[in-house]
Parts: C-alpha cells; structure tokens; sequence
C-alpha cells in the first residue's frame, strides 16, 4: 500500500444524487415544493420521499449542496438513513461511478458496495468497498509507486479528503504496489 487517505463525501453532483435517488426508489424534482411537518415550502431542488415528508436539497453556496429534511419521528430516518447515510452512500457509489468513467477506467459493480475500478492501459485496479459506518475503503493494486495517485482525482470528486498518509512503497518505484484509501 503506498497511502492512506480519509474524505468525507459531500454532494457536489446532482446528477450522481438524482441517480442515487432513482436506485432507492426515490425522486430528484426541481423547483417544486418539499413537505415538513410544519407544512410546505418551495425548494429548488428536493427529493421526494413516500408518506408525508421530503427531503430538500439546497446549495451551501460553494458548489457543495445540505440535505435539509425533518428527521423528528423517524419516517425520513426511515427512508434516506440517520441523516440521510444511506442516500449519502448510494449518492459516493454512483458519483464514483461517474468519476471512474470520466477518467477511463472500467467499472464493476459488486453489489452491496462493492466496486471494482480498472485501468485498461495498465494493469492497474481499485477494489472499492461501502463499510458499514458509511466509510469507503480503497484498496489499490498493479500499480508501481507514485503512480497510484492516479486514482487521487476520483477521490477528490466524492469530497473533501480529510487526511493522506503515504507509506514506504509509495516512494518506491521499482515495485509493484497497493493503497488503501479510506472516506466518509
């Protein structure tokens, strides 16, 4: 392994959070109204859940976007997760799967978030797994060295990384190496 890295995810792409929606079952609407228990209010962009409430998607001003739901009573926690992981989760496995496209490489979907990422002009591959508490890990192989920070750029899109530590074999560039790279 020649680093670790921690991110914690933030929703920067609607498109990946609308695919994300779609898989749970769910709705991404534009400029429509999102329903609290205190009543309804115009929202530009709100995920519409069964029952009585919703989920509003509103911009943080900086290109990065809250969710803003009513969590009291548990029917939101219900649907999307304690606030909103598991929408969260869905929303990194589909921006990864946007970013990894991007970028070329082939992406393999496992199942219980699980991927496997691979660069078809080397032997490269990344095996992505979902961890229970909502953190990623990344474990890379087939690379030598540095040349694994390849992947750093799919890491940066699904958020802000929150710490890297780089290991022995990441200076080494005579050897075939893996990495590990974990975010929330």
């Amino acid at each position: 392994m020649s680093h670790f890295s921690t991110v914690k995810t933030e929703i920067t792409d609607l498109e990946a959070l609308e695919k994300a929606a779609s898989t749970m079952g769910l709705r991404l609407e534009s400029n429509t109204t999102c329903r609290y228990y205190y009543g309804a209010e115009f929202r530009e962009h709100v995920i519409k859940l069964p029952g009585r409430y919703d989920v509003a998607v509103e911009s943080k001003g900086n290109g990065t976007y809250d969710l803003n739901a009513d969590f009291y009573g548990g029917h939101v926690e219900k649907v999307i997760g304690p606030k909103g992981d598991v929408l969260l989760k869905q929303y990194a496995i589909e921006k990864l799967k946007i970013e990894a496209k991007k970028h070329g490489y082939k992406v393999y979907d496992k199942g219980n978030g699980s991927l496997k990422i691979m660069d078809p002009k080397t032997t490269g591959k990344a095996e992505v797994t979902c961890l229970p508490d909502g953190k990623f890990k990344i474990k890379t192989s087939g690379f030598k060295g540095k040349s694994c920070m390849k992947f750093e750029a799919i890491e940066k899109a699904l958020g802000r990384i929150d710490s890297t530590k780089k290991t022995a074999e990441y200076y080494d560039d005579n050897t075939t190496k893996a990495r590990l790279t974990e975010w929330s």
